[in-house]
């Protein structure tokens, strides 16, 4: 009996972790391309032997990717990968997964077409009907900003609450939503367009002329002055990421 309790003991906090590390594992497997889009996996057995866990883990992970769309079952055919279109994209953990696959480059880029979509239109919005209080917590993110001088990690967090504080500023709870949803693509958006050398100081103008242009309640100028932030924020996640390609 002891013997048994020993075994139980030793197996329970490896069946725990098992699972989210298998998930981790197929994951970025998918994402990198191992099997293309509408191309088989192995079976629940030979993923288990390639890996050295229990099937039971396996299945476990599979059930996971399946609710985030990146691979789909059925009888007779087997687990499938669905195209990445099909992908649930503004998932946590895919848009982790993805920005540390091979394709980190496009995915910054299609980042930036999205939030050239979104944020001048944010700051419109914002600009035309915003109350003060949430314009004051636009200005108290830009004077952490501010603070943080030159040094690019002290002056990520608040850069990001910045483009968050605008699109609470909207009043609308899907930009809001939508914000929080895709925080960890913003965040890696963001380290990647302050790697430059002086990036921080070269943006604040920027960002206080969006700041500015809200606060006097002008939405086309608002408009403009995000657009023209995200033109040097684009810029500078082009230099950052070359060579990563």
């Amino acid at each position: 009996m002891s013997d048994d309790k020993s075994i139980l003991t030793s197996e329970n906090p490896t069946s725990r972790r098992a699972p989210l590390a298998v998930t981790e594992e197929i994951a970025r497997r998918v994402i990198d391309g191992e099997w293309h889009d509408g191309s088989p996996l192995p079976t629940e057995v030979e993923l288990a032997e390639q890996m050295g866990v229990a099937r039971t883990s396996v299945r476990e992970a599979l059930t996971r990717l399946k609710a985030k769309g990146l691979i789909a079952s059925r009888q007779r055919a087997g687990t499938r990968v669905l195209p990445r279109m099909q992908w649930n994209m503004l998932d946590e953990d895919v848009l982790r997964w993805t920005w540390s696959g091979k394709d980190r480059v496009q995915m910054a880029h299609h980042l930036m077409q999205m939030r050239r979509i979104v944020e001048p239109a944010a700051c419109e919005l914002a600009a035309a009907s915003a109350p003060d209080a949430a314009i004051a917590a636009i200005e108290r993110a830009y004077r952490q900003m501010d603070a943080a001088g030159m040094d690019p990690v002290a002056y990520a967090a608040p850069d990001l609450e910045f483009h968050h504080a605008i699109l609470a500023a909207t009043g609308n709870p899907f930009l809001v939503g939508f914000g929080a949803t895709i925080q960890a693509a913003l965040r890696t958006s963001f380290e990647l367009s302050t790697r430059q050398p002086g990036a921080p100081r070269r943006s604040l103008p920027l960002h206080r002329a969006v700041l500015d242009q809200i606060w006097m309640r002008k939405p086309a100028e608002a408009r403009r002055a995000m657009e023209e932030l995200l033109g040097l924020t684009e810029s500078n996640i082009q230099r950052g990421t070359a060579g990563m390609a």
